[in-house]
């Protein structure tokens, strides 16, 4: 990775030599396999509705649980993250949580950090989401 930081914010940047296009890989849909990313959002509300890109098990959905999560490794504490009941799995992790504008446009609402199967149920399962605001905001500092 080119930059990564641990904490307080979990993430990476990789450096690469192409030009990216903004946008969500949705590789299950026979039309719509790139979903354009059009703005950035905070997720304001319990209830509300998001969904994953990931590597594994590829687009799928769920309801923000708690707006104001934390976790805790023992050597760093984090809590800029909030909750969301979807399934994900292992290599999933660094994913797209994002929200449907239209059924080519999507909002980003954060970053998959990692989460907590319920194996008997995708329902209670836990996701840990970093906030687009914390990664930002490590750029924004002086």
């Amino acid at each position: 990775m080119h930059v990564y930081f641990r904490g307080p914010v979990d993430f990476g940047l990789i450096n690469i030599d192409i030009q990216p296009v903004p946008c969500v890989r949705n590789t299950d849909s026979e039309r719509y396999k790139e979903l354009i990313i059009k703005d950035i959002i905070s997720v304001s509300s319990n209830g509300a509705h998001l969904c994953l890109s990931g590597l594994r098990l590829h687009v799928n959905c769920g309801y923000v649980a708690a707006l104001n999560g934390f976790t805790s490794d023992g050597e760093y504490f984090r809590d800029n993250i909030f909750v969301v009941n979807l399934r994900n799995m292992a290599g999933d992790s660094g994913g797209p949580i994002f929200y449907y504008k239209k059924f080519t446009y999507v909002s980003l609402n954060g970053i998959l950090q990692g989460g907590l199967d319920d194996f008997d149920d995708d329902i209670n399962d836990i996701t840990g989401v970093t906030t687009i605001s914390s990664i930002l905001n490590v750029f924004e500092e002086p």
